[in-house]
């Protein structure tokens, strides 16, 4: 084999424009365009000229490098560091992984987060005569490999941040999917359902006003990957109510694999076979979509929200409480006036139109002119709401940046109503969320 093999040179080619990137940023993430044709080729490095026979490790099979690549890990060698063996073992503790090719691309992607690309190959070179790969391979030759182990060392230079959570489709795509993670309030029931496809849990319908549906990012299409920190698969078919159940008290943690993209609208295509299993039609989905945003542009005529002035926000520190409501409304219209006990916190007048949403699981303030969301906050961030007796035009509620027991820093937000008798109904609605939220507990 000649000692310049064209898949070494295109591997080398992607590490130049790699340590490239790093001129513009920091480290190489999932959405750098040169990450996933770097990937493949490595793929390849490992995959072709492989032997079919029995050897120390058993017995291997064509493309499936993952048998000695796992064995490897167990070896008595010093190529083999901590980072590699830490690579292996987290793949084999990933449940989302059904195939050997799958286990090999997360461990691809493993070793590049952990700088330890290079171990495999070192360890080939030190062990020369294992009968892994054929003479004709970039493996199976001892310059060439010496070349490679070259490339892979310049690669441990890099500091590649990827998201190895993101893997449940790398059975079948080097392709990752869009993530949406969520922390939804205590709810008995999400208002959802699913069917499953392959092993995944595709979202076939979304109950109108349930929690799910309040949220407004996941779609009928979305396929529900994770589940209070359970994977979802076939294996959790008849358990999904029990996983719900376990969060009692505690907030529902979701991982949804998106369908679109968020961006381009684009279907994420290893998805689209799986909506022709479950009987839905991908390019509804589209059209879906087109509808929805012209639902979003006619906002402003549709919206049921209560139509107020969002006068403007005071910083309240790591205090919440209902007090702090009077200072901040008091503070804003009167920002001149030194007197106001707690003038030193920071605040802007803003004096915007908008709606004022209150929704079973939060409230929502949405521009008028541009439809554009301003705030959301759900009742687990909410800490106190209300108004000043002799100002009742005036309503205001306090934020936490996280939920109440764990937020460090509060905001006040005030609005205007032309009505009291709105400004009233809507921290009486306020309220009635508190006790949705305590009674799904």
């Amino acid at each position: 084999m000649s000692v310049s093999d064209p898949l070494i040179k295109d591997t080398k080619a992607c590490t130049l424009k790699l340590i490239n990137n790093l001129t513009d940023t920091e480290y190489i993430s999932d959405t750098n365009p040169n990450l996933i044709h770097f990937c493949e080729n490595v793929e390849k490095i490992f995959t072709v000229g492989l032997n079919s026979v029995h050897t120390a490790f058993g017995f291997l099979k064509l493309n499936e490098a993952w048998y000695w690549l796992e064995k490897a890990a167990v070896m008595q060698d010093n190529a083999i560091t901590f980072g590699y063996i830490n690579s292996v073992e987290e793949v084999k503790r990933y449940q989302h992984i059904l195939t050997n090719v799958g286990k090999l691309r997360l461990l691809i992607r493993n070793l590049l987060s952990r700088k330890s690309m290079y171990v495999p190959v070192k360890y080939l070179l030190n062990n020369k005569r294992n009968g892994i790969y054929k003479e004709t391979s970039i493996l199976g030759d001892e310059i060439l490999s010496e070349i490679l182990l070259s490339v892979f060392l310049q690669c441990s230079r890099i500091h590649f941040k990827l998201d190895l959570s993101n893997a449940s489709f790398l059975d079948t795509s080097w392709e990752l999917p869009e993530l949406l993670k969520l922390e939804l309030v205590p709810c008995k029931n999400l208002g959802m359902s699913i069917s499953f496809a392959n092993n995944k849990a595709v979202i076939i319908d979304i109950k109108s006003n349930s929690v799910i549906a309040e949220n407004s990012k996941v779609e009928v299409g979305d396929v529900l990957d994770n589940l209070n920190g359970v994977h979802i698969c076939l294996a959790t078919k008849g358990k999904l109510n029990t996983i719900l159940k376990s969060s009692k008290g505690l907030p529902v943690t979701l991982t949804i694999i998106k369908t679109r993209s968020s961006s381009t609208n684009e279907l994420y295509k290893p998805i689209v076979q799986l909506l022709h299993q479950v009987h839905i039609d991908p390019s509804s989905l589209i059209n879906d979509s087109s509808v929805q945003l012209d639902k979003n542009s006619d906002l402003k005529k549709q919206s049921a929200g209560f139509k107020a002035t969002y006068y403007g926000f005071v910083n309240t520190g790591r205090t919440g409480d209902v007090k702090q409501i009077d200072k901040s409304v008091r503070l804003l219209l009167c920002p001149y006036k030194g007197c106001v006990e707690g003038s030193d916190f920071n605040y802007k007048i803003i004096k915007k139109n908008v709606f004022f949403e209150v929704g079973e699981i939060g409230v929502k303030v949405v521009d008028c002119l541009s439809s554009n969301i301003i705030l959301k906050h759900s009742y687990m961030e909410i800490s106190s709401c209300g108004s000043v007796s002799h100002l009742p035009y005036y309503f205001a509620y306090i934020a936490g940046n996280e939920n109440c027991n764990q937020a460090t820093e509060f905001t006040c937000y005030v609005f205007h109503i032309k009505k009291c008798e709105m400004a009233y109904t809507i921290l009486q609605s306020i309220g009635q969320g508190f006790h949705r939220t305590h009674f799904a507990v």
